[in-house]
């Protein structure tokens, strides 16, 4: 049997200041087959790593990254009191460490809220690091949010080649990048797999439709972010191709454990159960989630802004996802 890939998430996030060369470094030593990292753009134009639109959360500074030069962004150092040498990095620099680290492919997690230029940037700094295309289409995979991101890299070039990934927490808008994907026929730019909320693998929705529908369509799945034993132990009952992950060694171990058992069916928790209580209380909130924040009223703009991404930016300043 086959072992899923594991991704690490934001490297070895679970123990290590994300987003950094540290991180990187023990995720790899763990033994994950991709790092997710993630994209953000300064005012000036330097595409850099890290997964919120502010430095607050991870840095000793607070700056809302688009509003600000990399010029007072490269002065902040890590918020962690074991690592208080570490500083935000650049694309080019992560870049850098993959042409010395083949052995690990990198999935660029682009935020929704960046210009689309930052495509064009990222590739600009794959070729200013190494010039050579095919190198990069082995090491780089595209993580995107919306279809329309899908549609620039194609109309300007940029995935040519590349693995796409859909990263969503809607089934629909899985549906719409395969279908996006279909449409083009073309296998330069293909659709690749869709990296989904590991709760929504346990609805109805995805177990009767959705697998059928991937496989039809050849696209993979992946799942975001496991981190508990029961929960791989659902997942890995499913024709789930990778995990992402916090802590990749535990993830590493326990899908190890769970393969050398008989083969897992699927099977929903007793309700009145601790494990059940929580099975259920995540599927309501999934629902509801994937309810409100894709229907089709939240998606209606005023002034300029759907009322869905609205709240999404509320939260976020509330430092709440």
């Amino acid at each position: 049997m086959t072992r899923p890939t594991i991704i690490g998430n934001r490297g070895y996030r679970g123990q290590y200041p994300e987003n950094t060369l540290v991180a990187f470094e023990q995720a790899l030593e763990a033994g994950v087959d991709v790092i997710l990292t993630d994209l953000q753009m300064s005012k000036d134009g330097v595409v850099v790593i890290n997964h919120d639109q502010t430095t607050q959360r991870c840095w000793d500074g607070d700056y809302n990254i688009g509003e600000t030069e990399w010029s007072m962004l490269k002065t902040l150092r890590s918020k962690k009191l074991d690592f208080p040498d570490l500083r935000m990095l650049t694309l080019i620099d992560v870049l850098k460490w993959v042409v010395d680290h083949p052995e690990v492919k990198l999935m660029l997690d682009i935020k929704y809220t960046n210009d689309q230029e930052i495509m064009l940037k990222s590739v600009a700094a794959m070729l200013s690091v190494l010039e050579s295309l095919p190198f990069w289409r082995k090491h780089i995979i595209w993580g995107l949010w919306g279809v329309d991101w899908f549609q620039y890299g194609m109309e300007t070039g940029v995935v040519k080649d590349f693995e796409v990934v859909c990263t969503t927490l809607s089934l629909e808008m899985a549906k719409r990048f395969v279908e996006f994907s279909r449409n083009i026929n073309n296998p330069h730019f293909r659709l690749s797999a869709v990296n989904v909320h590991f709760v929504s693998t346990w609805t109805s929705a995805f177990q009767n439709d959705m697998i059928p529908y991937l496989r039809e369509n050849k696209v993979q799945t992946y799942v975001w972010t496991v981190n508990r034993a029961e929960d791989f132990k659902q997942c890995t009952a499913l024709p789930i191709t990778g995990f992402v992950t916090d802590h990749p060694d535990e993830a590493l171990e326990t899908v190890s454990k769970l393969q050398a058992e008989e083969e897992a069916t699927f099977k929903r928790p007793f309700l009145l159960s601790r494990e059940g209580a929580r099975f259920y209380a995540f599927l309501l909130i999934y629902d509801f989630i994937d309810r409100f924040f894709f229907s089709s009223w939240a998606q209606h703009k005023f002034a300029g802004i759907s009322f869905s991404m609205l709240v999404v930016k509320v939260l976020k300043t509330a430092h709440l996802i």
